[in-house]
């Protein structure tokens, strides 16, 4: 180290800390840059030195500045570029990627298809999981659920037969123990309609209840008169006309007449 600080000017402090001298060498600066130096051609290094003339006043407030710097920084990138763009256009270079560029991937097929393969299984994996996760859930729940429904089932059945307990006892029922006494509605019927078979057998055999007497007159039935019709009930009147709708057929003689028939015939012969 004493000998570098030496060539380059450096210098060292009595307890040994390092002090720093800037000494523009230029001899041993050429002499490295002509080391380094391999001759290649400007588009292989690309490198471009832009001179901006910046005032000696306006730089020192630059220096002080770290905005101005960096603003400095991208002006002199962006000449740089635009100097470089026009000495490869001047070169027959393009700059600019056409539209149908197709560039191999660093990666091959084989490898792309193996890591597909592996984030597939990986996605899989994942899926499985939560869905085994997700039905231990929902068994917990049910078996939950199915526990309460249970409990409320045993709890309704208590309530009932407790309830029946006092109704037999002659207690008073409570509100949400009622009997219904009244026969419900036959639900074969569709739409809550007539049913027509139904209404023609009761019609012709009856309903059911009580047969015996059903036709037995009573005060009310023995008055009533309403049904009778004397054209109906009554016998017709011996009449010619009467005679003509019986077809002119003669009367049969009573029995004395016809045993008196009977005797002339027998005296007769």
């Amino acid at each position: 180290s004493s000998g570098i600080n030496a060539e380059y000017g450096g210098k060292l402090s009595e307890v040994g800390a390092k002090t720093i001298s800037h000494v523009n060498n230029v001899a041993k600066l050429k002499e490295r840059l002509e080391s380094i130096q391999k001759g290649l051609p400007w588009i292989e290094s690309l490198d471009v030195t832009v001179d901006l003339k910046i005032p000696a006043d306006e730089l020192k407030s630059i220096i002080s500045d770290n905005f101005k710097q960096e603003m400095l920084f991208y002006k002199q990138n962006q000449v740089g570029v635009q100097q470089s763009i026009a000495r490869l256009h001047s070169m027959g270079i393009a700059t600019a990627r056409p539209e149908d560029y197709f560039a191999e991937m660093v990666k091959s097929d084989d490898h792309m298809r193996k890591v597909k393969e592996k984030l597939v299984s990986k996605q899989l994996v994942m899926e499985r999981t939560e869905k085994v996760s997700k039905m231990r859930k929902m068994k917990k729940l049910g078996k939950k659920v199915q526990q309460e429904v249970l409990k409320k089932r045993a709890d309704d059945k208590k309530a009932m037969l407790d309830s029946v307990k006092r109704v037999r006892k002659g207690h008073q029922p409570d509100d949400d123990f009622e009997i219904n006494t009244e026969p419900e509605p036959s639900t074969s019927q569709k739409g809550g309609g007539i049913n027509r078979k139904r209404k023609a057998k009761d019609a012709k055999y009856g309903s059911g209840g009580k047969k015996k007497f059903a036709r037995k007159n009573t005060a009310e039935s023995y008055k009533d008169v309403s049904s009778f019709s004397s054209r109906i009930h009554s016998k017709p009147k011996r009449s010619a006309k009467n005679d003509k709708r019986m077809g002119n057929k003669s009367q049969r003689p009573g029995k004395s007449k016809r045993a008196g028939m009977k005797n002339k015939q027998a005296s007769r012969k």
